[in-house]
């Protein structure tokens, strides 16, 4: 019988990391019938969990914190209705600013949702939401947020998602892994213009602190983004932790 997690914590207490084969061979010891599929099952569940985050490929970290688990909002599953009806087959990912204020010291008055699809679909997609009587803005400039967005009830940005975010099913829903709603708050600066400064460094450090992060989730996909350094050090410099875990390639 596999012994509990506590024992797993002790075993490995005096290290800030613990690779992949050091947490295999101690499962191994304790269940000498288990198999690489079996360890694998286990680690993944240690991860869902959040027991473990990993670090980069191979490499986990200890964690405490319970994972992310999104507001129910009514308005997601109408939009997503509306597009898993006509499209199903399509990629696609909804959230709304507004689960980014949790982290912040100062809660804006008004937010927007944000509905990503695949590129070659975000026209369709903008013209669907137009026509069905949403108001939807394609790609909206920084002045566009502030004179229009920011002024309307239940505004939805149109934007292109990137091949590969991470991205969490929730009762048949997509919607954006907190790793992504960080990394994506502090590169869209025109989106999230009332987020810089002060409140991103809030976001980032009461997120960290509250939930459990996936570091290498949250990385590869800045690097997706083509900002790995830029999302790294700005972590590095805010959350304290962080700067023995991770080190730019």
């Amino acid at each position: 019988m596999e012994r509990t997690t506590i024992d797993i914590r002790e075993i490995f207490k005096d290290k800030a990391t613990v690779t992949k084969a050091e947490l295999s061979a101690y499962i191994h010891s304790i269940d000498s019938n288990a198999n690489d599929a079996s360890i694998r099952q286990r680690i993944s569940r240690y991860k869902r969990s959040g027991l473990i985050v990993s670090v980069k490929r191979g490499v986990y970290a200890y964690s405490n914190k319970p994972v992310y688990t999104h507001p129910a909002d009514n308005f997601i599953a109408k939009l997503s209705k509306i597009f898993s009806a006509q499209y199903p087959e399509i990629n696609y990912c909804i959230w709304s600013s507004a689960w980014l204020y949790d982290f912040t010291i100062h809660q804006p008055a008004q937010f927007f949702y944000i509905f990503e699809t695949e590129y070659d679909i975000v026209e369709i997609l903008f013209n669907l939401l137009k026509d069905n009587g949403y108001h939807a803005f394609l790609n909206p400039d920084e002045q566009t947020m502030q004179l229009y967005v920011m002024g309307m009830k239940n505004p939805v940005v149109v934007k292109p998602l990137l091949m590969r975010a991470p991205l969490v099913v929730n009762k048949t829903i997509k919607l954006p892994s907190l790793e992504k709603m960080l990394v994506d708050a502090y590169l869209d600066k025109r989106l999230f213009y009332f987020l810089q400064g002060i409140e991103m460094q809030n976001i980032f450090r009461f997120s960290f602190s509250k939930y459990s992060i996936n570091i290498s989730s949250l990385v590869n996909y800045a690097l997706r983004r083509g900002k790995k350094s830029e999302i790294t050090d700005f972590a590095k410099r805010n959350v304290p932790f962080l700067s023995n875990l991770l080190i730019n390639d």
